[in-house]
């Protein structure tokens, strides 16, 4: 209890032991529903963004200020983050085939950066696509579509890069503005002096469309970009736009929104056309990602770092999909790809970790793929060596920093949550953050909060093994407590840009809550081991498919606990069809049931062992020579 006792302190969290624990639902908790993200990339996710900002009114006869000094915007400078000083110019973008348009700019080294940024931008490699359109900016600071370019790889900004996409948009309109008052003069036949024509008609229509975006959402920004894709039939990346801030994703029962569906139509009859556009399979493999069943995808996944080679996003994406089919082999090498790619890049810039969160992303997930396969040893050092990453202060609200200290600094423990040895329980609560070292972050971030209510459920998990169920019972009622606090802590942790984080750790600890009091139904008498069902239930229920190409946060599939429950009252008929609906509709075919875990093999052990006790030994026999392989490979 030392370690819990320190990091409640730390906070000034006081425990309130007698605090009743909620009733098991499998309904989301309405902080769960006020903060759930949205389906719907590329939205922000942290803060509705300011809206396009607006012209003071003018008095009759009174001259506009931009017209007497067009100066009064913010200078190009303000686009450029202090980040960028000490980086050398981005390099060409290492695909071949991107989406190539008419820029106008009056450098020719301009448009090439533009082009460049619009690849990384459709690559998944935001910061990347920043430096470029900074780049473009420096060698043409009136570029419109580097304007652009900016506020769209800011359109989910870390909190100190607000600024840059502010001011990038009050440019964007005002060049926008000037460009339409030189042909609107030049139409009429009138010699006074203008300026020059900024951007192309289709150019000024993408800055148009983005502002919708900051006017009314990403439907109706989607529905501009479906215009003007009609009157430009022969731009594709504007399709490829509509159907990105169009996707509706999934519901809670895995069927396709009718936006889904029409985004993957889009996109797919794009492809038919060009099925090694490298963008365009990314576009489609990025709003398939959270899809339930990803089988049918995997060639298009493998076939883009074909075309592709050697791209770290695109190595990420094939990792995913990899391990999302079975393939865990495969994705543990796709991961590890990805993240020698990023490593090289932040050797050659000079960039931090802070910077790079696809590295983040890579490592982690070759973590929890390791762990999947049951190769905890390697699992355990990855998440070892992430967590060992120094962020400092000044950088903790980076997205690289934050993943650091939300996800990297956790890892270790949740595998050995998820592995359940005896000793595990100590390891795990030795792995956390230790409080003393969290002081110097203030306030700077608030990843205190996962790391309070996983010491929380650990602590309570090591009561049961003690055999205190009493004292388990009461920590778990402080957890309760614990997790009505931090959903208070939510709208400060989205100021500080950590929304996304915030939520994968907030429906984390919920499902771990209701693992735990399963857990304690289990472990206490007889008569009371019924309430373990809805308890595990409720869990099961709340864990959904990982989003934003991350992996699990809980890494035990839930159907393990259930498992263990029918397993404990003699089901073992029922434990079978639980684990075999843990399996993807590939192996549904084999097994005779459906679900998404592949080749877990937590799910296999126990499979096996069901399978046994009901009597059904050839398949426990094939079972057996499954979990060999998997940990052969």
């Amino acid at each position: 209890m030392k370690y819990l006792v320190a990091l409640i302190a730390s906070a000034g969290l006081t425990v309130a032991a007698d605090k009743p624990a909620p009733k098991p639902t499998t309904k989301p908790s309405p902080a769960e529903k006020k903060t759930a993200p949205s389906d719907k990339k590329p939205a922000p996710v942290d803060k509705k963004p300011a809206p396009a900002p607006k012209p003071a009114p003018v008095a009759p006869g009174e001259k506009k200020k931009e017209e007497a000094d067009v100066h009064a915007i913010p200078p190009v400078e303000a686009m450029f983050s202090p980040r960028l000083k000490t980086l050398p110019e981005p390099t060409p973008v290492p695909i071949a085939k991107g989406f190539f348009m008419a820029v106008t700019a009056s450098d020719p080294k301009a448009q090439q950066h533009v082009l460049d940024g619009i690849s990384n931008l459709h690559g998944g490699w935001d910061f990347e696509a920043y430096r470029h359109f900074c780049a473009a900016l420096q060698a043409d600071p009136e570029c419109l579509m580097a304007h652009w370019g900016v506020v769209v790889s800011l359109i989910d900004p870390e909190p100190d890069l607000v600024p840059m996409r502010t001011a990038a948009l009050q440019r964007m309109v005002e060049l926008v503005n000037r460009g339409e008052a030189t042909v609107e003069a030049e139409n009429k036949g009138e010699t006074k002096e203008v300026t020059k024509e900024i951007g192309t008609e289709l150019e000024r229509s993408y800055a148009y469309a983005i502002a919708v975006f900051f006017d009314k959402g990403p439907a109706a920004c989607s529905d501009a970009f479906r215009k003007i894709s009609e009157k430009f039939p022969n731009d594709p990346q504007l399709k490829v736009l509509q159907a990105a801030f169009g996707r509706g994703g999934y519901d809670d029962q895995g069927g396709a929104t009718p936006d889904q569906v029409r985004s993957e139509t889009i996109l797919n009859d794009m492809l038919a056309k060009d099925p090694d556009h490298p963008l365009l399979l990314r576009a489609y493999l990025a709003i398939r990602a959270e899809a339930p069943d990803v089988r049918g995808d995997l060639e298009r996944a493998r076939r883009l770092c074909q075309v592709a080679p050697g791209y770290a996003p695109f190595l990420h994406m094939l990792g995913h999909y990899e391990l999302r089919n079975g393939n865990i082999t495969q994705a543990v090498e796709a991961f590890s790809q990805a993240g020698e790619a990023y490593r090289t890049w932040m050797k050659s810039t000079g960039v931090s970790h802070s910077d790079c969160p696809g590295w983040v992303k890579s490592e982690c997930y070759r973590a929890a793929a390791l762990a999947t396969k049951g190769d905890y040893a390697n699992a355990l050092a990855v998440a070892k060596a992430v967590a060992a990453i120094p962020v400092p202060p000044a950088e903790a609200r980076r997205e690289g920093a934050q993943l650091l200290l939300w996800e990297g600094r956790t890892l270790a423990a949740r595998i050995l949550m998820r592995r359940g040895l005896p000793g595990d329980t100590a390891l795990a609560i030795a792995a956390l953050p230790k409080p003393d070292d969290q002081k110097v972050y203030d306030k700077r971030t608030h990843s205190i909060w996962f790391y309070q209510g996983l010491a929380f459920a650990l602590e309570a998990r090591k009561k049961i093994e003690e055999g205190k169920l009493e004292e388990a019972r009461q920590i778990s009622s402080a957890m309760t407590l614990h997790g009505e606090r931090m959903a208070e802590n939510r709208d400060a942790a989205a100021v500080a840009g950590e929304r996304s984080a915030w939520i994968r750790a907030f429906k984390a600890l919920e499902i771990t809550a209701s693992e735990l009091l399963g857990q304690l139904s289990m472990a206490g008498p007889k008569d009371s081991i019924g309430s373990a069902f809805n308890w595990y239930r409720a869990a099961l229920d709340r864990q959904t498919p990982a989003s934003m190409l991350m992996p699990p946060t809980v890494l035990l599939p839930m159907q393990c606990r259930l498992a263990d429950y029918y397993l404990a009252t003699g089901e073992a008929e029922k434990a079978v069809d639980i684990l075999l609906q843990a399996h993807t509709p590939e192996e549904r075919l084999q097994l005779q049931g459906p679900g998404r875990y592949t080749h877990d093999l937590e799910i296999l052990t126990r499979l096996q062992k069901a399978l046994t006790k009901a009597g059904h030994k050839d398949q426990a026999a094939e079972i057996a020579a499954e979990i060999e392989k998997v940990k052969s490979e």
